[in-house]
C-alpha cells in the first residue's frame, strides 16, 4: 500500500514538473506575444499619428503660399483698382497666372465685377453666377474656398482677398486666386508611402525582436 501511495506521488510530481515546463514554455511565449502586439500598436499609432501631422502641415504650407499670392497681387493691384487702370491690372494678374499651381487670377471691381480674368478677356465686367464667386465677391476679410475636381475645372483652392483702402472702410475690390491641389496631393502621396515603408520596418522589427525572445526563453527552458 505505502509503495503504491509512493508510485502515485511520484507520479504526480512528474506531472507537476511537466505541466509547470509546459506552463513556463507557454508563459513565455505569451509574453513574447503580447510584447509584439504591444510593439506593433505602438509602432502604427506613432506612424499614424506623423502621417497625420505631415499633412496637416502640407495642407498648411499650400494655404499659406496660396494666401502669400493672393495678399500680393491685392497690395500691386490697389493702385491700378483706384485709379481704374486696367491695363497694368491685366499686367498684374497675367504675370501672377504664371506662377506655379497657379490656375486662375481674377481681379473684381467695386461693384463686383470682373476687371480682369487671366485668359478670358471675354468675361470683363460681368459679375460671376456661380456661389465659390458670389462668397468671393462679399468677403470682407481673407477667404479660402475649397473648390473640388469638376469636369471643366482641376480641384483647387479659391483664395479671395478684399482690398481696402487705409482710413476708407469702402472694399474697392476682390483679388482672386486659383491654387492647384495636385502638388499637394503628390507630397502627401510621398509622405503616406514613406510612413508604410516605416510601418513596414517597424512591423519586421517587431517581428524579430519577438522571434529572437522566444528562442532565449525556449533555451533557457530547456537548460534547466
Amino acid at each position: 500500500m505505502g509503495t503504491i501511495v509512493l508510485l502515485i506521488l511520484v507520479w504526480i510530481a512528474v506531472g507537476v514538473l511537466v505541466f509547470t515546463q509546459r506552463l513556463r514554455r507557454f508563459v513565455s511565449l505569451s509574453m513574447s506575444l503580447l510584447c509584439l502586439a504591444i510593439s506593433l500598436t505602438l509602432t502604427l499609432a506613432l506612424l499614424l499619428i506623423v502621417e497625420s501631422r505631415q499633412r496637416a502641415s502640407i495642407v498648411r504650407q499650400m494655404e499659406k503660399r496660396g494666401e502669400t499670392i493672393a495678399a500680393h497681387l491685392a497690395v500691386v493691384s490697389t493702385k491700378s483698382l483706384l485709379t481704374y487702370n486696367f491695363v497694368t491690372l491685366e499686367q498684374d494678374a497675367e504675370k501672377t497666372a504664371q506662377e506655379r499651381d497657379v490656375l486662375y487670377t481674377i481681379i473684381l471691381d467695386r461693384d463686383s465685377r470682373v476687371a480682369v480674368y487671366s485668359g478670358h478677356d471675354e468675361k470683363q465686367g460681368m459679375v460671376l453666377p456661380d456661389a465659390v464667386s458670389q462668397h468671393a465677391a462679399q468677403a470682407s476679410t481673407m477667404l479660402i474656398q475649397y473648390v473640388p475636381h469638376t469636369k471643366g475645372a482641376a480641384e483647387h483652392y479659391d483664395i479671395a482677398v478684399p482690398v481696402f483702402v487705409p482710413g476708407n472702410p469702402d472694399k474697392w475690390g476682390t483679388v482672386r486666386v486659383g491654387l492647384s491641389l495636385q502638388e499637394m496631393h503628390r507630397e502627401i502621396a510621398q509622405t503616406r508611402l514613406q510612413v508604410l515603408l516605416l510601418s513596414v520596418l517597424g512591423v519586421a522589427s517587431s517581428l524579430v525582436v519577438a522571434a529572437f525572445l522566444t528562442s532565449q526563453a525556449q533555451r533557457a527552458e530547456n537548460v534547466r
